[in-house]
């Protein structure tokens, strides 16, 4: 069966060129249309034989999907996987459902700039105007944190047990257990120096439900995806086909994969919880290039949007950032300057980007966590061909060491320690139980079936492993996330939480 990996749009680009004139012609990168038309197959191949070849020296697992957008969408995508190099059916497209993870922030604090536009939120405006049952026991003086501190992660606030069940464990999917929690046991640093959280998005979403009424998984859908005709994007995952949203590819040993999606509606949140398509988000990249009017009636609506709002100093892969907008990481690639934000659940990797000046961005995923640079690495590869860099094939070769590594890793941890199921026996039977943890952390349950030891973790469902070689060799494992576990007695340790049996 023939895969048609490519949805192209040169062919409307191929019926356009008779309405182009020679005094404006639209860019992509450094190319006009005409120059990346013409270019086109000799990009195609370069690209996709790197690519591939990549797939079959290191054995990836899993997904790699890929689009390049300009101001008129999406110009070029890709998708690979086994099936595809083994010219299998695959139902890998661009219409396949993925999981975006961090760059939900990018969209939520776009969502609070269309609240101020219209009058209904200030960013300038405090916590304590908008959330005054949130008071940190006394800790903090909100009337000094900003909603504006909140989306460029200057707030000093942070809350394990609020990002942990937001994002993985589960909770009523009320904001007033999250706000007990946050009164609870908070943590602030006064400093305001930038410190990457999920907290300031999440504060932002109940904010958001406090001023319209509406849950932030409303508003966004009022707000930004039907108005980019977004069909196919929620922050529900019971809005689409489970089987149809794209899994994480963990490797158990080297010879035994395992896929898996823990997200469920209560966890999709203002910070991570939005599940698209390529040929959605090329929309969303879209208008953030163009910055035209269809979500902001004012340019200066998108400037803010974009501009730095705080300075940071980090180099994430080969990105040095140097600021933080309401959403995007601003940093320099290339000597271009590059918005992005990127993404991560699990063995997910989530990648987008755009340079203003050149309008052209890149949207991409993998879902192999050994191969979690690879949406970079190609990225940039794609940055370097388009923007005709002379050494493209040096800086790829440089770029490939995080990917190497991390193969390497987990070749040589493979090959060091066994993983089995903890053995059903009587003494091991000692560790069935429900377990409670005195701050606040949810239930842990364990129970057995008939071939291994469960564990459940608020909504997350795991198995117990043994794993030879180590320390501690229990580990409980939900996929998503591993952590270290012991019992002793009636005390339960996990991930450095203490819990204890209830009779």
């Amino acid at each position: 069966m023939k895969n048609y990996l490519l949805i192209l749009t040169s062919f409307l680009y191929l019926n356009s060129l008779g309405q182009e004139t020679d005094i404006k012609k639209p860019m992509i990168g450094n190319a006009t249309k005409h120059e990346f038309i013409a270019d086109y197959k000799h990009f195609k191949a370069k690209f996709e034989t790197k690519i591939s070849n990549l797939f079959k020296e290191y054995n990836i697992e899993g997904d790699f999907i890929f689009g390049i957008v300009d101001e008129t969408g999406l110009v070029y995508s890709y998708a690979l996987n086994k099936d595809i190099l083994e010219q299998k059916p695959t139902s890998l497209t661009n219409e396949s459902p993925i999981y975006i993870a961090s760059h939900t922030k990018a969209m939520t604090g776009t969502l609070l700039k269309i609240l101020e536009e219209e009058g209904k939120i200030d960013l300038d405006k405090t916590l304590y105007d908008y959330l005054p049952d949130l008071t940190f026991n006394g800790k903090v003086d909100t009337k000094s944190i900003s909603i504006r501190n909140l989306l460029n992660h200057t707030n000093g606030i942070s809350n394990g047990i609020v990002t942990y069940k937001t994002a993985y464990f589960g909770y009523s999917g009320e904001n007033k257990e999250l706000i007990d929690d946050f009164n609870l046991s908070s943590k602030i640093n006064p400093s305001k120096k930038f410190n990457y959280s999920n907290i300031g998005s999440i504060l932002a979403g109940m904010i958001v439900e406090r001023i319209t009424g509406n849950t932030w998984k409303e508003e966004m859908k009022r707000r930004i995806f039907e108005p980019l005709g977004m069909t196919n994007t929620s922050a529900n995952v019971s809005d689409f086909n489970y089987s149809d949203i794209r899994p994480a590819i963990s490797l158990i040993n080297k010879h035994q994969t395992h896929a898996y999606f823990k997200k469920k509606d209560v966890t999709m949140h203002a910070a991570g919880g939005v599940l698209s398509t390529i040929n959605d988000l090329s929309k969303w990249l879209q208008i953030n290039i163009n910055q035209d009017s269809t979500i902001f009636k004012s340019l200066t609506s998108w400037e803010a949007l974009h501009e730095p709002t705080t300075k940071q100093d980090r180099t994430y892969y080969v990105y040095k950032r140097h600021a933080y907008s309401l959403g995007w990481d601003i940093a320099t690639y290339q000597k271009d300057t590059i918005l992005t934000r990127f993404g991560g659940y699990g063995d997910i990797a989530f990648h987008l980007s755009f340079m203003p000046k050149k309008k052209i961005g890149i949207i991409g995923l993998t879902s192999d966590g050994r191969a979690s640079s690879l949406s970079h690495l190609a990225a940039n590869y794609a940055y370097n061909l388009i923007n005709k860099i002379p050494n493209a094939e040096e800086i790829f070769e440089s770029e490939k060491g995080p990917l190497v590594r991390a193969f390497d890793k987990s070749n040589n941890s493979s090959s060091q320690n066994i993983i089995n199921d903890l053995v059903l026996n009587d003494e091991n039977d000692f560790f069935i139980g429900v377990y409670k943890n005195k701050d606040g952390w949810p239930d842990i349950t364990i129970s057995k079936n008939d071939y291994t030891y469960e564990i459940k973790w608020g909504i997350l469902e795991g198995v117990i492993y043994n794993i030879s070689g180590e320390k501690r060799p229990y580990v409980a494992s939900f996929d998503v996330l591993s952590r270290s576990l012991d019992i002793k007695k009636t005390r339960l340790f996990i991930g450095g939480l203490k819990y204890r049996k209830t009779e």
